[in-house]
């Protein structure tokens, strides 16, 4: 897909009807909108999201008022956003309709533009979601202020949700899911027979079992949403209590222990591990104290009595018999009462394989005596270590909480309530955990018991000829289930190495540091030293890092747009929606990730404030700029003492806000010249 205009009309802050012609130029392939925050940025990302899918963002707040205020208030009552697109090599226009009057009726449709004539489409919905699969276009349509926070050690679902999206598991899951549904249908098929009285009642626990595991995950999943929207409500509290000046150093200073806390957190984990850890390695040395002591008084003293070894050698007593000859030099005669008497021997005598058993005994008891020694020494660092963490913990939580009661304590009623409502978030927000992992471990659980349950009636249904008819075609149906559930672990693990692969290199192009990536199995996403050492990234590094994956995934859609896998939906190419990318950034990363950022894409729009530096992002994709637009504010108040606000592009003055106007609302000016 590639863009060409956005139309709206009522929609939101944009009163009346304006647009935006994007760029298409391959090499000038990078459109930017300048608008400072709460002027519409995020809004013209959203009115792309809810022209195609009727959706917008967790951030989006009062999402079902559509209609511009104004517009309302002047009898208007539709909204609506239009895009005009191109889509392998077809021109296509989608239009999405809000009647604030109308109960139903056709919001959404798309039309092929044929020769001026437009050919509307019977399924629109199915249409857009072949060119940009709704699972795919949250990860193309980007929150930019998102991407600090995205590769958090508590998003790693999310992680694995946008690898899966641009893989297109959605046939694979789809697949299973019905496997699974007809596996069952084929379990309750069973015909009534002796053995199946049992499977009867095992089949309805497992049923029982199954409600609960799908009940049980449907939670799961509203509550990490819920846990998004509020972990988000928290995030938007500090950055207005960041920019409040009479809250701004307290902000700052918690800002800095939160950053304290969670690596305080993270090294509990890691000593809390390593005591645990140690049991394992170490319980044995110190059970063994009492067997080892025996063993080697045993050893010690069949030793001295020439025990141990035994004082005879297997191979010394056969060389005696083969030569006939003792060692004294009388002769022994086979069969002869001298010669039965050196063989008796052999029932005694010891061999290689058991001197050498004796000598690894003697060796491992030893090693088992010395770690014994060491094992009391490294439970007392761990536990030194932990509690060093534990005091770190407890002490930043303390400066926490009375960084919290001074900011109730100010005397600006909106910084006081936005302190309170932040406390009630993070309380909601432990609450929302606690109850994650409580269903966490009771679906475990029914998954084990499953497991077991699954196992006895499999063995049943082959107890008789009728029955073992539905247990081979379930067993089919598990069989497929199963090797597709492999293929999907070994397309993810595939993406994973395309995906840490691209990450590292952009990051090496980008980041002034000398750091590698690591990605974890279960999606961690941490940065380490040469020496392997997990570092704090900054919240710049973050956002940089956000950004550098949401380029890989691009990257990786784009590999995939021919893929002939009939299990898995192709890729795409789409454009890439950027707002507010570089809000984190420094000037050194700003300028280096611009220079890096028309290269993500086909096509890149990229949404900026001035506080993201026009100039420093302007400089580093001029070459690439093929597109500019301003977004200007209109006020009906008065200006009274407020300052003129203009900004400067191409020799010519913008003004920013325009007071005494006739609406209130944003307006898009495009900014043309030299």
């Amino acid at each position: 897909m590639i863009l060409d205009e956005i139309r709206l009309k009522d929609f939101r802050c944009f009163y009346g009807e304006t647009s935006i012609s994007f760029s298409e130029d391959p090499e000038k392939n990078v459109t930017i909108i300048y608008a400072e925050n709460g002027v519409g940025k995020t809004t013209l990302l959203n009115a792309l999201l809810w022209c195609f899918y009727g959706e917008t963002t967790a951030r989006f707040e009062k999402r079902e008022d559509i209609l511009n205020y104004d517009a309302k208030k002047a009898g208007r009552t539709v909204a609506s956003v239009e895009v005009l697109f191109e889509h392998n090599d077809k021109n296509y226009i989608a239009k999405r309709f809000s009647n604030i009057n109308a109960s139903s009726g056709r919001e959404f449709v798309v039309a092929r533009i044929d020769d001026g004539s437009h050919i509307m489409l019977d399924s629109p919905d199915t249409f857009i979601n072949t060119v940009i699969p709704r699972d795919m276009a949250s990860h193309f349509l980007f929150d930019g202020e998102h991407a600090e926070v995205f590769l958090g050690e508590n998003n790693r679902g999310s992680i694995r949700s946008a690898v899966r999206d641009i893989l297109g598991c959605s046939l694979i899951e789809t697949a299973i899911e019905d496997l699974q549904a007809v596996s069952n249908q084929f379990r309750k098929q069973i015909p009534s027979t002796a053995a199946t009285k049992r499977i009867e009642d095992l089949s309805s626990k497992l049923d029982d079992l199954t409600t609960q595991i799908e009940a049980a995950k449907t939670s799961i999943a509203e509550l990490e949403r819920k846990r998004e929207q509020t972990d988000q409500q928290i995030k938007d509290i500090d950055t207005k209590l960041r920019n409040t000046s009479a809250a701004k150093e307290l902000q700052s200073s918690r800002d800095r222990l939160n950053g304290q806390l969670a690596r305080a957190q993270k090294r509990q984990k890691e000593y809390a591990d390593e005591v645990y850890k140690w049991l394992g390695e170490n319980g044995r040395f110190i059970v063994s104290k009492r067997i080892a002591e025996e063993t080697f008084t045993f050893l010690d003293e069949k030793q001295h009595r020439g025990r141990i070894p035994s004082p005879y050698n297997e191979e010394f007593v056969k060389d005696i018999l083969e030569a006939e000859e003792c060692i004294c030099g009388a002769k022994l005669e086979p069969g002869s009462r001298e010669s039965k008497k050196v063989a008796s021997l052999l029932e005694k005598a010891a061999n290689q394989v058991m001197r050498d058993r004796v000598s690894k005994v003697r060796a491992r008891l030893a090693s088992l005596k010395g770690e014994r020694a060491k094992a009391p020494g490294r439970l007392t660092n761990a536990k030194r270590r932990l509690a060093e963490a534990n005091d770190e913990f407890s002490t930043t939580e303390a400066q926490l909480a009375e960084i919290s009661e001074k900011l109730k304590g100010i005397n600006f009623d909106d910084i006081a309530e936005r302190e309170q409502r932040r406390g009630e978030l993070r309380e909601e927000l432990r609450e929302i955990d606690r109850k994650i992992g409580s269903l966490s471990t009771n679906i475990s659980v029914a998954e084990r018991e499953q497991t077991k349950i699954d196992h006895e009636i499999t063995e049943l249904a082959k107890q008789d000829k009728q029955t073992a008819i539905y247990g081979r075609r379930r067993n089919l149906c598990e069989k497929i289930k199963g090797e597709l559930e492999v293929q999907l672990v070994s397309e993810e693990e595939q993406a994973r190495k395309v995906l840490r692969s691209g990450i590292r290199r952009i990051l090496q192009a980008t980041t002034r540091k000398a750091l590698n990536l690591r990605m974890t199995d279960d999606y961690v996403i941490s940065l380490v030293n040469a020496d392997g050492t997990t570092l704090p990234k900054s919240s710049g590094e973050n956002q940089l890092l956000g950004l550098a994956f949401t380029a890989a995934l691009v990257e990786f859609a784009k590999l995939r747009q021919n893929a002939q896998d009939y299990r898995l939906l192709p890729g795409t190419v789409a454009p890439l929606v950027l707002d507010s990318p570089f809000g984190q950034l420094d000037d050194a990363y700003r300028a280096t990730t611009a220079e890096f950022i028309p290269k993500m894409a086909r096509q890149v729009v990229l949404l900026v404030s001035k506080s993201q530096g026009y100039e420093d992002v302007l400089n580093a994709v001029r070459d690439h700029l093929g597109a500019e637009y301003l977004l200007v504010r209109h006020n009906k108040e008065p200006q009274g003492d407020r300052k003129p606000e203009s900004r400067y592009f191409k020799g010519k003055e913008f003004r920013t806000a325009i007071f005494d106007a006739e609406y209130d609302g944003t307006e898009i000016v495009e900014i043309t010249g030299p």
